[in-house]
């Protein structure tokens, strides 16, 4: 079964919500949609990654890697030759030199992207939800909520009535965001959510490179009382490595990182410099399922759990299919309409659960119309 042909189209939605974390502003959802066609029939359409969500401009260079470079390299070849697909894809990434950083991380991004696609339409050549044909360790998973951003009016009353919304939502919990304030204030702000919503109630913390080191570490023993689940990059990106090892060492709340990442190798180091508890690398952002796959299987050769950053409907499907796997995270939907819009028939979720689909592939419906209303010019 050959490729024949990647179709990519770059979507960005205005927000009307203000989404604020501690280093960065949202003001669109954006993301690539790719479409792979092959031989016999069999298409592969995937969205992915969320770049575009603060950096428009990128849009053109991506579109560009995935017609030119990558299509290049995969029409003509066979679908199921994965592995040397994807390998030739990371050697022709070594023409972006060292200078070239942020270029050759936009194309490490455009192979997850295109990645995806071809893993969605293998679960369609062999009619198999992508979560089964990886491994099938389960059917069901929790999720939880990215939310409790900053911004104008979210008062402490505003962050809990929104709390309240994710549970009616039936979501186990939230990732609330933290870094954007003093350690005080966000301790302040977790002790109202956990107060409000009880024991049961699933907290994480991310703080999205916010804190300084000794910050950092203040604020997690401070919330050593609260049952937190993990906290996400806590450290300033300058001082990630040793930062994170530091929180690690002097406070008991599991350490995670690796969204940041776009590399196995740099999972590598994060591994073995006792920096992390568990591992939430994107997909979309580090070269797509192949790529994400090592490094779980890496992870839980040294006792590492796995995450994944947003994008539910491929992170399902890789964390159902492994033991180390931990929670799916989706955006309320005043903040994500690329999910809740875009996407039709998403999967049932109640009591905090999500259920993964039967359908073969991703197993999710786009809808054109959306696509062709948000598209942006190239």
């Amino acid at each position: 079964m050959q490729i024949t042909d990647i179709e990519v189209t770059p979507v960005a939605v205005p927000m009307e919500a203000e989404i604020k974390g501690s280093s960065y502003q949202k003001e669109y959802r954006g993301t690539l949609v790719v479409r792979i066609e092959t031989d016999s029939d069999v298409v592969g359409e995937v969205y992915s990654g969320d770049i575009l969500d603060t950096e428009l401009e990128k849009a053109d260079r991506l579109v560009s890697f995935v017609e030119e470079d990558i299509a290049d390299a995969l029409i003509g070849e066979e679908l199921f030759r994965m592995e040397a697909n994807w390998d030739e894809l990371m050697r022709r990434s070594r023409r972006l030199f060292t200078y070239q950083a942020g270029a050759r991380q936009l194309f490490v991004h455009a192979i997850g992207a295109v990645n995806i696609a071809l893993w969605d339409a293998i679960g369609k050549a062999t009619d198999q939800p992508l979560y089964r044909l990886w491994g099938g360790y389960r059917e069901e998973l929790p999720i939880i909520a990215i939310g409790g951003y900053y911004g104008a009016g979210r008062t402490i009353d505003a962050l809990i009535d929104e709390m309240n919304e994710y549970e009616e939502m039936g979501l186990a919990g939230v990732k609330l965001k933290v870094g954007g304030k003093s350690p005080e204030r966000d301790l302040e702000r977790l002790d109202a959510v956990r107060g409000a919503m009880g024991e049961e109630f699933f907290i994480a913390c991310d703080a999205n490179q916010g804190y300084e080191t000794d910050e950092a570490v203040a604020f997690a023993q401070g919330a050593a009382e609260y049952d937190i689940e993990w906290f996400e990059e806590p450290v300033v990106w300058h001082d990630q490595y040793a930062g994170m090892r530091t929180v690690r060492q002097r406070s008991t709340i599991p350490i995670t990182a690796g969204q940041s990442e776009s590399t196995i190798e740099a999972c590598r180091q994060l591994i073995e410099g006792d920096v992390v508890d568990i591992i939430n690398l994107d997909a979309s952002i580090a070269g797509g399922p192949t790529a994400w796959r090592k490094v779980a299987n890496m992870a839980d050769a040294f006792g590492v759990s796995m995450a994944h950053h947003e994008e539910p409907h491929v992170a399902m499907h890789l964390l159902a299919s492994i033991p180390n796997g931990r929670a799916v995270e989706c955006f309320h939907p005043d903040f994500d309409p690329i999910w809740h819009e875009m996407v039709r028939d998403r999967p049932t979720v109640s009591d905090g659960t999500l259920k993964l689909p039967d359908a073969p592939g991703i197993g999710l419906d786009i809808d054109r119309d959306f696509v062709e209303k948000y598209a942006l010019d190239p």
